[in-house]
């Protein structure tokens, strides 16, 4: 045994006391820091979930409202261009107008330039969380 300790030795085992004292309350400040540090992580990784899972379902409508707007383009290119117009599938110069589901949707149709080329527009609206979007999808035809 140290000689120091037994004689006399109170101040150094009232030190070797104190400082492993104090050194068990950085343990304890180490552990609490580290806790706020898993929790704030936690946190962002939670935020950041929450997040992605919004945007994808944002993105999940944007692909319902384009095939929307393709239906409706592909109804259109499948009949004869007159009978669409005789039975006011489009309308030139006009706008048809409809609803279906969250979705509405417009087509608009008008002459080109050149001759017997008609210029048809679906255009596809919808709201989420008060936002309001929207799709286009153009393209031309002839029309003989």
């Amino acid at each position: 045994m140290n000689p120091e300790i037994l004689k006399g030795g109170n101040n150094i085992l009232r030190n070797y006391i104190y400082n492993s004292r104090s050194n068990e309350g950085y343990v304890l400040l180490d552990v609490l820091l580290a806790l706020f540090l898993f929790s704030l992580g936690f946190a962002v990784l939670f935020e950041l979930t929450s997040h992605a899972l919004s945007e994808s379902g944002k993105a999940m409508t944007l692909m319902e409202g384009a095939n929307l707007a393709q239906g409706k383009m592909d109804q259109l290119a499948v009949r004869n261009w007159r009978d669409n117009i005789a039975q006011r599938g489009c309308i030139p110069g006009g706008i048809v107008e409809g609803r279906e589901g969250k979705f509405r949707w417009q087509i608009y149709s008008d002459w080109h330039d050149i001759p017997h080329l008609l210029k048809v527009s679906v255009k596809v609206m919808w709201s989420e969380r008060g936002d309001p979007y929207q799709y286009k999808l153009e393209s031309l035809y002839a029309v003989e």
